[in-house]
């Protein structure tokens, strides 16, 4: 009788044994290379060097689109000369790139730690380290694919090759930035929030986007000519960079109007966020802002918050620029934060004394510090929220320490750690 040969996957399955004492042998070699690099000092001391030709060159040149077409024949040589002195293969340069990129994020992230909050320019850096990172890994992509063609010849990659990875970065680079700005620009803009509403969508997470525009514009670049409305435009710009958080996107919505799209960030949280934007614009100096009739440059901006304000990106766009307007139309220089028509009170009365109550839920991302409830003279505790048809859970956080469902509530659903949320029916 003629015997079938097995499937690949059958032979491995049959002889997993065999495998995995194949790649623990390759891991461990791996591993005992990486580790004489990792405790040769100089082999860091390229490292370093190496780094710090990327970081001079993005501070220099402000992103990785100028970056790029600045000199960079510093990190060709660093990057030939470390691979050739330490006989290193193109699987050791990609774990050295990556490790690279991860060893910088995470040594600024401390120091700016360790600074607190004393240093404002904290934010900038990390964005630097964002462009500094992105740098890294077209580089690590490099070897990886000299790696794939098997071009361990010794002789290192061809500088062609990593000339063209670099260029390959700028050109990505300039198909989503604003180059006045530095922003990511409006295309980019609205595939992004696409995919964050979808990821939102998935994870039942909140998702905010806040879209802000420079108040009597027109007329500071009637008075004052484009050139200066365009610093105008830069110096905001960075304001925004600042303020926002690494995992926010930053976009040029087109003129004067810019926006922030904010993952897991409730309507209140991005409200703060946009005041803080607003307020340090209107403290700012600019050239020639006594023209403008409060005598300074200052901003106006609406909110909006998937899922409680808006099923849909484009809905969302539609509540915050509605928000926007609404900001106009009260006089300007404000934040206006969209609200549901439809608002619910919640109130509990605790079962013992308690100095103070805060409302978690879906709507809110179950943070104990954004929503606390006002305090009642019967010693009951109240919350107004607006929020859009649909279906919530929620608790009540005494004293930051226990989380408990509301009594008043029947409806229940198990939250997955052993206790119960209630839920809250909102209805057209």
């Amino acid at each position: 009788m003629e015997t079938r040969p097995l499937k690949l996957t059958q032979l491995l399955q049959q002889k997993d044994g065999v495998l995995q004492n194949r790649w623990r042998d390759s891991a461990r070699q791996l591993s005992t290379r990486l580790d004489a690099f990792s405790g040769d000092s100089g082999v860091f001391d390229e490292v370093r060097g190496l780094i710090l030709d990327l970081v001079t060159l993005v501070e220099r040149s402000g992103s990785v689109e100028q970056a790029v077409d600045a000199e960079f024949k510093e990190i060709l040589s660093h990057l030939k000369a470390l691979q050739a002195n330490h006989q290193m293969t193109s699987t050791d340069m990609v774990f050295l790139l990556f490790s690279m990129r991860d060893a910088v994020g995470e040594a600024v992230r401390e120091i700016v730690r360790a600074a607190h909050e004393s240093q404002p320019e904290a934010p900038a850096h990390l964005q630097a380290v964002g462009q500094v990172s992105m740098l890294l890994n077209r580089l690590g992509l490099v070897f990886f694919e000299g790696a794939m063609r098997l071009r361990e010849d010794g002789g290192g990659q061809d500088v062609l090759a990593i000339e063209y990875a670099l260029l390959y970065e700028r050109a990505r680079q300039m198909a989503i930035t604003d180059r006045l700005t530095g922003l990511y620009n409006f295309g980019y803009f609205l595939e992004r929030l696409r995919e964050e509403r979808l990821r939102a969508e998935r994870y039942q997470r909140l998702l905010s986007l806040v879209i802000l525009d420079i108040d009597h514009f027109k007329k500071y670049n009637d008075s004052n000519g484009h050139p200066a409305g365009n610093e105008v435009l830069k110096k905001i710009a960075n304001i925004l960079k600042q303020e926002a958080r690494e995992v926010d996107i930053v976009a040029r919505y087109g003129g004067e109007e810019m926006v922030l799209i904010l993952p897991e960030t409730s309507r209140r949280r991005a409200a703060e966020l946009a005041e803080r934007i607003r307020q340090r614009t209107a403290e700012t100096l600019f050239d020639r802002m006594q023209s403008q009739p409060l005598g300074k440059i200052t901003l106006s901006a609406g909110v909006a918050t998937f899922p409680v304000d808006a099923a849909t990106e484009d809905d969302l766009i539609k509540k915050a620029d509605n928000s926007l307007y609404q900001a106009k139309s009260r006089g300007r220089n404000r934040v206006v934060a969209f609200e549901p028509p439809i608002k619910i009170t919640l109130s509990y009365r605790p079962y013992r004394q308690v100095s103070k109550v805060a409302l978690v839920g879906n709507f809110n991302n179950w943070d104990k510090e954004t929503d606390p409830m006002a305090p009642q003279p019967d010693g009951s505790f109240q919350f107004v929220i607006a929020l859009n048809p649909g279906l919530y859970h929620y608790k009540f956080v005494l004293d930051d320490a226990e989380w408990i469902p509301d009594p008043n509530c029947p409806e229940r659903v198990h939250d997955g750690l052993g206790g119960d949320n209630s839920v809250l029916r909102v209805q057209g």
